[in-house]
């Protein structure tokens, strides 16, 4: 009796893992596989910048995402696209190495993306990027203060932004 229904749990157990679960993308899984893209425009003029570091990347932020979002949808980018991505970034903090070792602090960048097709906005996708950790020993203290960087935060924020925006957009 015990077998037969520890072996219908396990069966129902691994059925349920097999369904995927409710998508996230409001472009429908056609939309989103054919969806052709002709312009990315990066906007930072309303960005709050929460940290002097970074306000020093005020400058290079728009044109390093974009150019991180073109190299991501390399693939989708052409002439012949019907829509665009733009981008609104909200907040940028670049937090020291020191601060985000010890736990104080961590680098994040924060926007939105949207999909607009026809003047209209087809798809919008709210992103929250985070780059560095606490270390857990002394040792990883000193290690991560010593290799990590402001300019290495920035470059992973704007990586992991762009293939963020990639996945939820192909998704």
């Amino acid at each position: 009796m015990y077998r037969r229904s520890f072996l219908a749990l396990a069966s129902a157990a691994t059925l349920s893992a097999c369904v995927p679960g409710p998508r996230s993308n409001p472009l429908s899984r056609a939309e989103a596989r054919n969806l052709r893209f002709n312009d990315i425009t990066v906007n930072t003029g309303g960005t709050a910048y929460l940290t002097n570091a970074a306000g020093e990347y005020r400058n290079q932020l728009a044109p390093t995402l974009e150019a991180e979002l073109r190299q991501e949808f390399s693939d989708r980018i052409g002439a012949d696209g019907t829509a665009q991505i733009i981008v609104d970034i909200s907040r940028l903090n670049l937090a020291d190495s020191f601060r985000t070792a010890t736990g104080g602090d961590q680098s994040r960048l924060t926007g939105s993306v949207r999909i607009v097709t026809g003047g209209a906005t087809v798809a919008s996708y709210p992103l929250d990027v985070t780059a560095g950790e606490a270390a857990e020993t002394r040792t990883g203290v000193l290690i991560g203060a010593a290799i990590n960087s402001r300019a290495r935060f920035f470059r992973r924020l704007t990586n992991s932004f762009a293939a963020e925006t990639y996945q939820l957009v192909t998704a």
